[in-house]
Formats: structure tokens, sequence, C-alpha cells
């Protein structure tokens, strides 16, 4: 029997190797320890046969720790949109389920650096919604409380990060589906921008504003992960190299740093609890980190915000599965995204025009917002946290609520990290995280992430520790 590991931290498990205290078997070995252990089996669609990672690491062990394997003997998950050979991809329909026959390159990735491939995780059902609880293979809970949702559509996703099952996660994020469910679990979720992490291996959602996104306990171990993951591929249509970044640091920079909130009228919509503490991570980024508060237009990104599921940009939704549909109809699909993607038929190409024209306007009004008033736009992650029973009361209504803040994101072409920044206490009486997104222009991830780490240290929030059963629901 190995050791049993607790800490799997990137960078803990790195020196661990290194000095010798731990190996790669150790750390899988704890890893189906804890999944044998945790409670909440809706997390996982797939997992990799015990064997099969054992295999691996001991594989990996020949050869040792090694500048050229920045990931050596890390565990990590997929969000099962996206394929791994030999895997079904099922998007959490079944009827839909196909075994890839080639892992994405984003994996592919990741496993040439050294990365122990431990399953394909849950989501909403063609990976649409924000609260995680629309797929046929369950609904994965928060990890702080099982009466609470976990967020989506990267649940399962988010909830193996959060329970410490694994050091990482790939997932997506169109309209918010890392960021929502990063906060409501007390992890960090990155966002990067569009074209940086290759798409090829991914079944779209919304093409042109679907992104692969990492979910990891700390910003540090998001970067570890990012500085693998991102390169230009060719073979991506929609592929960019990173544009220059900011002229800034955060540490050797000289020049003052901006930073705005939405409109007061627009606050309305936190619950009490997330109000008092958006309005602390405020202070907090004003007196501890210096920002300073600067006044900008926001209309720009509510009237964005509000194209992604009003518009004719959701009909790339059915686009999408047009192939599907075709031959299964919507008949199979969960009850939610029967009713949207019912919704999402009918618009002309005039209307789709229209709507093309409207988003080019915004993108250059924020733009220009960037460019005269602020660095960056801080925004609550969600709104409140809501329990299962709630979501399932008004799935639509109130998942669209959740999305207040995250779906002009991509459309906008923005990049975005939500942290963790403070916590409330619920009708339970335990604890809940609460986080907020930091919002830039394309191309600024390094300085986000920066700031991030530094305002995630500034407003003490410590991730919970694992290995644990999960929370319960009583």
């Amino acid at each position: 029997m190995g050791k049993f590991v607790v800490n799997f931290a990137i960078e803990h498990l790195l020196s661990s190797y290194l000095d010798g205290d731990l190996s790669p078997v150790d750390v899988i070995e704890s890893v189906y320890e804890r999944l044998e252990a945790y409670h909440d089996r809706a997390v996982w669609i797939s997992v990799a046969l015990k064997e099969d990672a054992i295999k691996r690491a001991r594989t990996l062990a020949t050869h040792g720790p090694t500048t050229t394997l920045p990931l050596y003997g890390i565990p990590f998950s997929v969000k099962d949109s996206i394929d791994v050979e030999g895997y079904d991809t099922t998007l959490a329909c079944p009827s839909y389920a196909y075994k890839a026959n080639r892992t994405a390159p984003v994996v592919q990735r990741i496993l040439d650096a050294g990365g122990i491939f431990i399953g394909k995780t849950n989501l909403d059902q063609f990976a649409t919604g924000l609260n995680g609880n629309r797929s046929p293979y369950g609904t994965p809970r928060c990890v702080y409380d099982a009466e609470y949702i976990s967020g989506g559509s990267s649940s399962g996703s988010v909830v193996s990060v959060a329970a410490s099952l694994v050091s990482f996660t790939v997932a997506t994020d169109t309209a918010g589906s890392t960021r929502v469910p990063a906060s409501l679990n007390g992890v960090v979720g990155f966002k990067p921008t569009l074209g940086t992490l290759s798409t090829v291996g991914l079944v779209p959602a919304c093409k042109t504003a679907d992104c692969i996104t990492i979910i990891a306990r700390t910003v540090d171990d998001v970067k570890s992960a990012w500085d693998v993951m991102k390169w230009f591929d060719e073979e991506d249509v929609y592929a960019r190299r990173l544009p220059p970044s900011w002229p800034w640091s955060w540490s050797t920079r000289t020049n003052e740093v901006r930073f705005g909130v939405p409109p007061d009228d627009l606050l309305k919509v936190l619950s009490p609890d997330y109000a008092a503490l958006f309005s602390t991570a405020v202070r907090t980024l004003e007196s501890d980190l210096n920002l300073i508060p600067a006044a900008f237009e926001y209309d720009a990104f509510q009237s964005a915000n509000n194209m992604l599921y009003g518009s004719s940009i959701v009909a790339q939704r059915i686009v999408a599965f047009d192939d599907y549909i075709s031959v299964h109809g919507l008949s199979k699909l969960h009850p939610v995204i029967k009713a949207i993607f019912e919704a999402s038929s009918g618009f002309d190409a005039v209307r789709a025009y229209k709507d093309i024209f409207d988003l080019q306007l915004y993108r250059r009004q924020a733009e220009q917002q960037f460019r005269d008033n602020i660095d960056v736009l801080v925004v609550p992650s969600t709104v409140t946290h809501f329990t299962v029973a709630e979501i399932d009361e008004d799935p639509i209504e109130r998942n669209k609520l959740m999305g207040s803040f995250t779906h002009f994101v991509n459309l906008l072409d923005l990049c975005a990290v939500a942290v963790p920044t403070g916590t409330w206490t619920n009708k339970n009486g335990r604890q809940m995280p609460f986080g907020v997104t930091l919002i830039g222009q394309a191309g600024r991830d390094e300085q986000l992430l920066e700031l991030g780490r530094e305002l995630t240290l500034a407003s003490g929030f410590v991730p919970r520790e694992g290995p644990f059963e999960g929370a319960s629901a009583t």
C-alpha cells in the first residue's frame, strides 16, 4: 500500500516527486481511494480503469520527474464534451454518444507533459446551462452543501476539482459554464482569450463563442496547466496568436490600474449576502491592492449579455446538433434542453445579420471603454446560490438570472478569471463560497491571473481541504 496523499496542488506534487517523498503511483492510488469514498456518483460519466491509470503512473515513474514533463504525475479530468481516444463522448445525451478515435489536441498536450487522465465528467446536456442539473447521469452537488447546485454546465468538472479528486480539469465556457460553477464551489475558473486553447475535438455548443477552460483550486495550478495547454493550433480555424499583452505586470507596474463595476441598478439582482460580499471584494481591490475605481459606460456589456439567448446567436446550438436532430428529433433530450432548442429555431437571415451588426457595434463600444476608462471589469461571478429544489421550480428563468454578468464575455472577445473572495452562511449553517470575476481585453490573460492571485490572497480565502466524503444535504 502506498502513501495516502492529501494535497493535490500541482506545485506540491511536483516538489514531492523531486524530493522522493511521493511517486505517481502513490498519487493515483489515493485518487482511486477518493473516488470510491466520495458520495456523489453523478460527478463522472466515465472513469479510467484503475489498472490503466496505475500503469501510466508506473511508466512515468521509470523516467522520473523532469523539466520536459511539467505536469509529471498530475491527475486531471476532462469534461465530457471533449474527445479522449477510446472513451465515449456523450454530452450527457446517451443517444448522441460516440466513441472518440482521437484525443483532443489540448488534452494530448497535457498527456505529453506527463498528466494522468482520470475520467470524463458530467455536464448539463449539450453543455447548455449554468446550474448543473440538466443531465440524465445525475446532478452533481456543491461540495460545501449537497442541497445546493454545483453550477454548470461544467458541473462534474468543478466537483472533481473542488472535492480534491484531481488537481485540475479541462472544461468549457460559452456563457459562464466555468466561471459560475467555480465560484459556487470555491475554486478558480479561467476562461482564456478565445482561440488560445484549441477547440479541435470539442463538440461545439455555440461555435463562435466556445472556449476551452481550466478549473483548479488555485491560480498557480491554473497557470501551470495553462502554460502547457496554450499554443497556436493551425487545425483550429478559430485559433489565434495572443496579441501583445498589457504594458504592465502586477509586480512591476508603475501606472494606475483602473477598474469598473456594473451599475448599482443591475447589482440589485444580487442576494443580500452576495451584495455585501461583492462590496467587500471591491473595497479590497481599492484599499489593499490600490486599484483605482473608475466611471465608465456599461451599456454595451449589458446589451451583449442579452444577446446570447435573446437573439439569433442561440440558433448556433441548433446548427451544432443539426445532424443529430435530423435523425432523432428533440424527443430524447432533457426536457429543459428540448424547450431551449425549440425556442432557438425560427430566426431568419435578416435577423441573423442584424444581430451580427449589433454585436460588432457592442464589441467596438466595449473596446473603447477598456481603452479610455478601465483596465479591468469586476463583476460578481453569479447572483446567488440556488438549491437544487429552487432551480427545479423555475429551471429556465433562474438559470438566466445566474448568467446576469457572464453571457457577454465571449461575445465581446474578452478573457476572464473567476476567483473566490469570501464566504457566507447558508440556511443550514454552513459556510458557502463567494467569488468575483475579473474581465479584461483579449490577450490580458497573464495579468488577470496575476491580479486574481493577489485578490484571493488579500481576501484571505482558503479553499476547502480534501479528502472528504462531501457535504450532505441534511
